[in-house]
This record gives C-alpha cells, sequence and structure tokens, in this order.
C-alpha cells in the first residue's frame, strides 16, 4: 500500500514537473529551405484552409520560425581598400604578362637576327607564350571587373544610404529578430466575400467579391479574428509586427521582397503609379518565397501591436504594448507611392475606417512539449 501511494505521489510530482518545463522551441528556418521542406522537417501542414461557411474558404500559408533583420539598417560603406588590392593585383597581371610575353618575343627575333633566319619557336617557347598571354588577359579581366564592381557598389552604397536618410525615424534601429513559432498567415489579404461571410456586412468603399475589404478598423479586424477562432476552434489573430516584417521579407534583405528598385516594387504590388486609383483583386501581382500576396501595396494591413519606438539589441518574439492609442498598419496601399510600401515602412491609424485600411489574418500553431 505504502509503495502505491509512494508511485501515485511520484508520478503526480513528476507530471507536475512536465508542465512546468517550458515549451521547446520550434526548428528554426535555415533561409535556404522550401517551405515544403520545412513542413515535413516539422511535421506541420504547409497550407491549411478555413471554411467561413456559405462557399467561402480562407487560405492560409506555413511560415517558419526564424530570425531577421527588422527595421531599416545603415548600409555598410563600400570595402574600397578591398576593391582597389583587386584592381592593384589586376593591373600587376596584365603587366607582367604583356611584360613576360615581349620579352620571349625578343628573344625569338633577336636570336633569328643573329643566326639570320626566319624567326622559330619551339613547343615549350609557344606553350610559355600563350600561357604569358592568359595570365595579361586574366590579369585585364579582373582589373576591368573589379573597376566596374567598384563603380557599382558606389552607386548601391550611395541609394541605400539615401533610402536610410529618408526613412523614418520609426524604423530605427535595425535590430535582430527571433520568432520561436511558426505559423500560419492569409494567404491573401482579407476580401469583402470573407468579411461578409463572417461579419455579415461589407464596409467596402471599393466592391467586388475578391477585392479586399477596406474601410474596417482595428476593432473591426480584431472582431472578425475572434468569430473566425470560434467557428474553427483555432487561435486566429492579426500579426505582430514582427510576425508581418518576417513573413513579408521572406529572407530578403532588400527594400522589397522582389527587390530595390520600383520596377521590383511593380511586379509585387498596386501603388501609386500602378494602381488606377482603386484596389484589385488579391492575388494578381509575385507571391513572395513563401508564397504570400499583396504584401505590398493594394491595402494597408492591421497588425496586432500598438506601437512603440524600436528598442536597440536583439529582441525574441516581440509583440509591443497591448494598449496604446495607434496601432500600426503595414505595407503600404493603393493610393500611396513606392516608400511606404517598403518591407520596412511603419504607418499608425487609430479607430480609423479609411478607404485603404484593411487586414490579413494569423492562425496560431499549437504549442508542442
Amino acid at each position: 500500500m505504502y509503495r502505491t501511494l509512494a508511485c501515485f505521489f511520484f508520478a503526480c510530482a513528476f507530471a507536475s514537473a512536465a508542465d512546468a518545463q517550458p515549451q521547446a522551441p520550434s526548428p528554426l528556418w535555415d533561409g535556404q529551405e522550401s517551405i515544403a521542406d520545412y513542413a515535413k522537417r516539422t511535421n506541420l501542414p504547409p497550407t491549411r484552409t478555413l471554411d467561413l461557411g456559405n462557399g467561402v474558404n480562407l487560405e492560409l500559408v506555413l511560415i517558419p520560425a526564424g530570425k531577421f533583420v527588422m527595421g531599416t539598417p545603415e548600409p555598410k560603406p563600400v570595402d574600397e581598400d578591398g576593391y582597389h588590392k583587386r584592381i592593384v593585383t589586376g593591373q600587376a597581371a596584365l603587366a607582367a604578362g604583356i611584360g613576360v610575353l615581349l620579352v620571349l618575343i625578343a628573344v625569338v627575333i633577336i636570336r633569328a637576327v643573329r643566326q639570320r633566319h626566319k624567326p622559330q619557336y619551339s613547343l615549350g617557347r609557344f606553350v610559355l607564350m600563350i600561357l604569358t598571354a592568359s595570365v595579361a588577359v586574366l590579369g585585364g579581366m579582373h582589373w576591368w571587373y573589379s573597376t566596374k564592381g567598384l563603380a557599382q557598389a558606389r552607386a548601391e552604397y550611395k541609394a541605400a544610404l539615401a533610402r536610410f536618410q529618408t526613412s523614418g525615424e520609426w524604423e530605427k534601429p535595425a535590430h535582430y529578430v527571433t520568432l520561436t513559432r511558426p505559423f500560419h498567415m492569409g494567404k491573401y489579404e482579407v476580401t469583402q466575400a470573407q468579411y461578409a461571410a463572417v461579419m455579415g456586412t461589407n464596409p467596402s468603399r471599393f466592391k467586388g467579391a475578391n477585392l479586399p475589404v477596406v474601410c474596417v478598423s482595428w476593432d473591426d479586424a480584431t472582431e472578425f479574428c475572434k468569430k473566425v477562432s470560434a467557428k474553427a476552434g483555432l487561435a486566429v489573430r492579426l500579426p505582430t509586427e514582427a510576425e508581418w516584417e518576417f513573413a513579408c521579407r521572406a529572407g530578403t534583405n532588400t527594400t522589397y521582397n522582389t527587390g530595390d528598385t520600383d520596377a521590383d516594387l511593380y511586379r509585387a504590388a498596386w501603388y501609386g503609379a500602378s494602381c488606377k486609383s482603386t484596389t484589385h483583386p488579391v492575388g494578381q501581382k509575385a507571391a513572395n518565397a513563401f508564397g504570400l500576396h499583396d504584401m505590398h501595396g493594394n491595402v494597408f494591413e492591421w497588425c496586432a501591436d500598438c506601437f512603440e519606438k524600436y528598442k536597440p539589441g536583439a529582441a525574441v518574439d516581440p509583440q509591443g504594448p497591448s494598449e496604446g492609442q495607434d496601432h500600426v498598419l503595414r505595407g503600404g496601399s493603393w493610393s500611396y507611392p513606392p516608400e511606404y510600401c517598403r518591407s520596412a515602412s511603419r504607418w499608425l491609424g487609430s479607430d480609423s475606417r479609411f478607404v485603404d485600411f484593411g487586414f490579413r489574418v494569423v492562425v496560431e500553431v499549437p504549442r508542442t512539449p
């Protein structure tokens, strides 16, 4: 009997201790593997679909746990010394190759003049001349490409510095963020059909079932999430700022997830110069590496966080304050220029219902012991 009681109390104590253990962190994305491979590695579904009723579904894709630099970093100066060393090396190889080649040619000519016959080349001398000519050509190419690379690096640094200097102070300092939990995120911005299926109303100015819902406040978006959570039995919510930016970047550190130029943005976004003064159906522009559409442009997207300035130093699963006057929106919109569509750009809104305010949702992946 005593032994049985002792085993019972030991089992209870062991169970309590196990419950008190912290949750094991999820494997971090390595930045190279596909989402399908990450899903296999973590035994998670790469996609999921929520039934909103009335034949309307909401598609989501898996976003891995991972690390990234959040915000707008100050660009690193060009490695002038490194480029100059490569330029000098190329010049030296070119000069040496040409010099040796000229010496070999001179030796052949002088010998021919002394012996009063046509210049003759042995096989060894011919091979040596080819090798020295190759050294000269490779040295010249190294010099040319290094000079061109230096000019390009200077131009890129100048452009990056201009972007950094004109970016908002709200985006600084750039800092490392680790997201320890994967999650599923809406493949598209919530559409009017999806919003109406859940909320029974469509407040949007521009009407269309597959257009993103607009004219919704942060409270409206949060209420949508609560109703979908209750219906699906899942934790559905707005993304945190960190989750949104990580998902938007999808492993990139460029201005947009497609590159640094306006032409790169055009492939991924509806914005001021491309939108024709209206929203557009979701999913028409290029998706990022995680399979998300319209992370740039079309409509601003509400995040869960209230606004606060970034703090220096690395952060783990930052969530921002739960209360405050303004919530954060991300991604830019159809009515704004490119700088508002950058991956790092932040915009503020209180209890506002504007014609370019929308949202997308996140479904939490259940914790595992």
